[in-house]
């Protein structure tokens, strides 16, 4: 006859195992394929993402010449560029906050109407001739479209979130692909309309496209039905105030400087190559593409990944490498400056960007829930309003930074100082992560089947906040400081 004590242990075990299988069957029922109207508002998505940085790219192969025909010199033209992230850096985070009462569709569709409208109204500008008037213009209007850009951006990430919900970085990796091709294909679409209809048919062409998708979106996005109890979006004083938070911001930054700091150096780095206009869209084709193409996965990956800050660190760290072999910085003496080093460096580049970028929403948002945040569509809101601000705080940094440097001390200095700023982020980023979290396995009784339960002290002096990493045996402790991991 069975003791007491091992039918006990018996019957523990089968509830262990009947709560594995029940675990097991959640999750299968959980990766359900899209439905037609998730497909349906994806492509809209991806629509509306390609037309806004072929918007924003659009103008590069004509603008400055146009420009310098009307009197403008070529570091104002490149303020007018940097004016359109200058204007999403500070307008996001306002629409982080004002999302969650005016609400996330109408700013989604809303915005998107306004940008096409103010795209149109840009290419009325080669009608005026005083320098004045068109410089005061072209900013006044680029900024209007940086406005339209901005809420909708801001509001697409909050879609994203609540319509794909267990797949949300796969589709932000996906969406990214958009963002690539928009920048990359932007240019080139530009200079063909430019060619066959002088300087308003790209603007006019864009803006009627935008406007047109804008009151499709009424009927074909689904209503967000999620988060939609709370709306209080939260404090992002309260948000900066978690260090994981700013260590993520960080990330951005340099990330979005690694990028921007090419726009206005690389092609003077590849002058004397010879290569004509065509080649030289081709390069930045390249790093779009391999950018656009490898950002779906990194996405994948940090969604499935239960620790994935290592995703991040790495990505910054071949940055480094790249950026060193790009100059070749002056360290690397032995390098000799060919067409086929930048090519390869510029090639892994995008894909290291990618890898770095990709996990930086889903960071800051699952900072914020371990920091006290409830998962609301205003606090999503206030999520997607911090990235862009941050993101577009880096993209306005590079391009400064990176023009300053090159007409003072040339590429391979500049291509050398960024890349040491990765290389320190790197080790910041794993140092941070690495102390803030620590592991321990238990054992089971009579199933041998570890927990890993994983501490993040988030170094605000109140609660340590546990996880179980392997199973949902062990949902939330919390323990103070001084206390130890039991079992």
């Amino acid at each position: 006859m069975m003791s007491e004590e091992k039918y006990g242990a018996t019957i523990g075990s089968q509830n262990y195992e009947k709560k594995d299988e029940e675990n097991n069957n959640e999750k299968i029922k959980k990766k359900h394929p899209f439905t037609l109207r998730q497909k349906v508002a994806l492509v809209m998505l991806a629509t509306v993402d390609f037309m806004s940085f072929c918007s924003m790219s659009i103008m590069a192969p004509f603008y400055p010449k146009e420009a310098a025909a009307k009197g403008m010199t070529e570091l104002t033209a490149g303020f007018v560029f940097g004016f359109y992230a200058l204007v999403v850096m500070l307008s996001s985070p306002v629409f982080g906050k004002v999302m969650p009462k005016v609400g996330v569709k109408l700013c989604f569709i809303s915005g998107t109407l306004f940008s096409g409208v103010c795209s149109c109204a840009f290419g009325l500008l080669n009608m005026v001739n005083d320098y004045t008037t068109f410089t005061v213009l072209s900013f006044v209007i680029r900024g209007f479209e940086a406005l339209g850009a901005s809420a909708y951006s801001t509001a697409g990430y909050v879609i994203i979130v609540n319509i794909f919900p267990e797949h949300s970085g796969a589709v932000r990796g996906l969406l990214e692909t958009f963002v690539g091709l928009g920048m990359s294909a932007g240019p080139a679409i530009g200079g063909l309309l430019y060619a066959v209809g002088g300087f308003g048919l790209p603007f006019y062409v864009v803006g009627l496209i935008t406007i047109v998708i804008a009151p499709m979106n009424i009927y074909l996005l689904p209503k967000l039905e999620k988060f939609t109890m709370e709306q209080k979006a939260g404090s992002f004083t309260k948000l900066l105030r978690l260090p994981s938070v700013l260590v993520t911001c960080l990330i951005l930054v340099v990330v979005a400087a690694t990028w921007g700091f090419l726009d206005p150096t690389l092609e003077p780095h590849l002058r004397p190559f010879n290569l004509d206009a065509g080649r030289i869209g081709l390069i930045f084709l390249l790093l779009s593409a391999m950018y656009g193409i490898f950002c779906p996965g990194w996405g994948w990956l940090s969604d499935k990944l239960d620790t994935y800050w290592w995703i991040m660190s790495v990505g910054l760290l071949i940055n480094f490498f790249c950026l060193m072999c790009l100059g070749p910085s002056p360290v690397l003496h032995f390098l000799t400056n060919t067409i086929w080093l930048n090519i390869v460096s510029l090639s892994t580049l995008g894909v290291s960007v990618a890898m770095a970028q990709m996990p930086t929403y889903r960071s800051l948002l699952d900072s914020a829930m371990v920091g006290g945040f409830t998962e609301t569509i205003g606090t999503h809101s206030l999520i997607a309003g911090l990235w862009s601000c941050v993101y577009s705080m880096g993209e306005v940094i590079g391009p400064i930074a990176g023009g300053a440097l090159m007409e003072n001390y040339g590429f391979p200095v500049t291509s050398t100082v960024f890349a040491v700023a990765n290389l320190v982020t790197s080790i910041l980023v794993t140092l941070f992560f690495m102390t803030r979290t620590k592991k321990e396995v238990v054992e089971v009784p009579k199933n041998n089947k570890p927990i890993i339960i994983t501490a993040e002290n988030f170094n605000n002096g109140a609660a340590v906040v546990v996880k179980d990493q392997s199973s949902e045996i062990v949902n939330s402790i919390s323990v103070s400081d001084s206390e130890c991991f039991k079992s």
